[in-house]
């Protein structure tokens, strides 16, 4: 098998590699639902990106980063630390592009050649 690596999946993965490192660099370590949701996430997201690197054709993997993208988006306000100001726009903002991407990604994969 060949990797498929996209540009995409490598912004991704490195956007999940952000997450896990975002609570010591902005400051919010300390505050558990954000942190462990930034650690539980960035790691997800790493995965997944490897597992994507190594397959050859599976849109499986874009709908997963799609969920993983709302989830960041909608997590500050379910978990409760939407008061957090740099965890809720880590968050968001990282959950935007994380899903932009798989999205685009899964209607690159579906255009026919």
């Amino acid at each position: 098998m060949e990797p498929r690596a996209h540009w995409r999946d490598v912004v991704i993965g490195l956007a999940g590699a952000w997450l896990v490192a975002s609570p010591s660099v902005l400051g919010y370590d300390l505050d558990p639902a954000a942190a462990a949701n930034a650690f539980g996430a960035g790691f997800g997201l790493v995965i997944f990106c490897i597992i994507s690197a190594w397959r050859l054709t599976d849109l499986g993997n874009e709908i997963v980063n799609i969920v993983f993208g709302g989830w960041l988006v909608l997590s500050p306000y379910a978990l409760g630390f939407s008061g957090e100001r740099a965890a809720t726009l880590n968050a968001i903002s990282v959950g935007l592009v994380v899903a932009a991407l798989a999205a685009w990604d899964l209607h690159s994969a579906r255009k026919p050649e």
